[in-house]
């Protein structure tokens, strides 16, 4: 029984161990974190013709409106049209008619306490901003990305409709955004004639993070996106092909653990994501990113619905982008997770003692498995000598097979006669490893959680305690839980028990701090329990030997 216990935690700790070093890998959410971003020398990338089949409608946009002349149209100078919504502030050049800006207000960085910019930071030189223009003939996307535009407003309705035109005599062009009153979700729709090959981008990536976030693998940036006949996939910025084509999409776009810009074609050709290698003219490291863009239908329009924002549980499900919320392993028991601490949150108003709560339900539900366990090691302690004597008895069982099978089924129909079930012990482990993992994608991709404090020093449940004050007393509750457990087996093996808490201490210490806060909950709770088991026995010895 005990080299079950003992195998069944040193599984568990195998695992947990090759979770936190090999998630990046096999989960783009959790990858490596990127280098910082630095003046660009973009590298040459392969673009897709448009395809003559467009994707389907998903919601109704502003059509396209398709220039009626080829008379010269621009502007004479930059302006800036500024969109304020409640839950964010952006900006729109008329250089390119470009998004240059997207600020959320009810999200701050986590050091600058800036509102979170979704478009990342680039030079002023620089020309492929949101809704910039991809060509096969570099000489169109040069001119339509850096001329100035004119810029017409209106109002429809509870709808704010900005158009811009541009025409050099030979090729008209005109964007046209809406802005309504969903949050964070526009539409927006390009025409361009005489028809040319072209594709409207997003991109490069999303966000720029800041040096305190490059220090963590637990914030990840600017991995591709895609749905596809209800078939999500996610395309790592650092690993792959160059280019990915697909048709048709349903949305294609850029996602960290946080954020989501996306657009959502309603009238267009294939999606594409293709990558761009940038290098740090100092350090000359280089750091690849990925651009979204939807090719033009055949008319030379494209046109659909973009979402830039937060990935919000409720508010990815409203608009149809619930699957870009991923919670990797385990992901249902994550979302379950999730729900029961935002409810739990509406009464404490505060997620640490949210997880507190949504701990000691889990320990309630658990505990009959978690009480048949110490029972089942009790009897295990009881019957010890029993067992020893059946090894005395198959002294040659390591190296008799035929001794080894004896002194087996002999163990075994000691642990029936004695009500004793071997595996008591190890279902309770096993149990909490897809809680231990749903927490944890839980607290690196829920961005209810992000920046949420508990008390004092712990500012953000979703990163690692900066004090390391969790994970110590997180070790020291699991060495008295240790020490309080019925003694089984030999000296030895205690021992190595009495090593795990170490174990367990030194992976937990780079965790976010609300899945600590999880464990140590649970210690506190087993401690409790097991004080008052052994009380009870001692003061009704009878209970082990009644319990079959």
């Amino acid at each position: 029984m005990e080299k079950r216990i003992f195998l069944a935690i040193v599984i568990s700790i195998a695992l947990l161990w090759g979770w936190a070093a090999l998630a990046p890998k096999l989960f783009p959410e959790l990858a490596k974190k990127p280098v910082p971003s630095a003046k660009p020398a973009i590298e040459k990338t392969t673009t897709a013709v448009p395809s003559a089949t467009p994707a389907p409608a998903k919601t109704a946009t502003v059509p396209a409106i398709v220039p009626a002349s080829t008379a010269p149209v621009k502007a004479e100078r930059v302006l800036l049209t500024v969109i304020d919504k409640p839950e964010y502030r952006a900006l729109i050049s008329n250089r390119g008619a470009q998004l240059v800006s997207f600020k959320l207000k009810k999200y701050a960085s986590k050091h600058s306490k800036e509102p979170v910019e979704l478009v990342k930071a680039r030079e002023p030189q620089r020309t492929d901003y949101p809704f910039n223009i991809e060509s096969s003939d570099h000489a169109v996307a040069e001119r339509l990305n850096t001329s100035l535009w004119s810029v017409n407003e209106r109002q429809e309705r509870a709808n704010r409709v900005i158009e811009y035109r541009f025409s050099d005599g030979r090729l008209s062009a005109t964007k046209t955004f809406t802005f309504t009153t969903d949050p964070y979700l526009f539409q927006f729709s390009t025409s361009i004639v005489p028809y040319v090959p072209y594709r409207v981008a997003i991109g490069p990536g999303i966000r720029t993070l800041e040096p305190q976030e490059e220090d963590t693998r637990v914030v990840t940036t600017g991995n591709g996106i895609v749905e596809v006949d209800g078939k999500f996939k996610i395309i790592p910025r650092e690993k792959g092909d160059s280019v990915h084509i697909y048709q048709p999409v349903e949305y294609i776009g850029i996602a960290d653990n946080y954020f989501l810009n996306v657009l959502r074609p309603s009238h267009g050709g294939q999606g594409v994501l293709h990558r761009a290698t940038f290098t740090d003219p100092k350090t000359k490291k280089k750091r690849l990113d990925i651009y979204a863009a939807v090719n033009a239908a055949p008319d030379g329009v494209v046109s659909g619905d973009s979402f830039f924002g937060p990935k919000e549980t409720k508010l990815l499900d409203r608009y149809g982008f619930g699957d870009a919320l991923q919670f990797g392993w385990f992901g249902v028991i994550a979302r379950f997770l999730l729900q029961a601490l935002v409810w739990i949150n509406q009464y404490t108003h505060n997620y640490g003692f949210a997880i507190i709560v949504l701990t000691i339900l889990i320990k309630t539900i658990l505990y009959p498995l978690q009480h048949k366990q110490t029972v089942s090691m009790k009897k295990m302690q009881r019957v010890q000598p029993k067992i020893e004597a059946i090894k005395a008895k198959y002294k040659k069982a390591r190296t008799d097979p035929d001794q080894r099978q004896k002194m087996n089924v002999e163990t075994m129909q000691l642990y029936q006669k004695e009500g004793i079930n071997p595996m008591a012990g190890c279902l309770p482990l096993v149990l909490q490893l897809p809680i231990l993992w749903g927490f944890y994608n839980l607290l690196s991709q829920a961005i209810e959680l992000r920046g949420a404090p508990w008390i004092l020093w712990i500012r953000d449940l979703s990163e690692k305690d900066p004090t390391y004050i969790l994970p110590i007393l997180m070790t020291a509750t699991m060495f008295l839980q240790t020490y309080m457990m019925p003694a089984t087996g030999d000296p030895a093996q205690r021992k190595i028990f009495l090593m795990m808490p170490l174990v367990f201490g030194f992976l937990f210490k780079d965790f976010p701090s609300g899945l600590v806060l999880y464990w140590l909950v649970q210690n506190i709770l087993t401690i409790l329990q097991q004080w008052i088991m052994n009380k009870w026995w001692k003061d009704h010895p009878v209970e082990v030997q009644d319990d079959k």
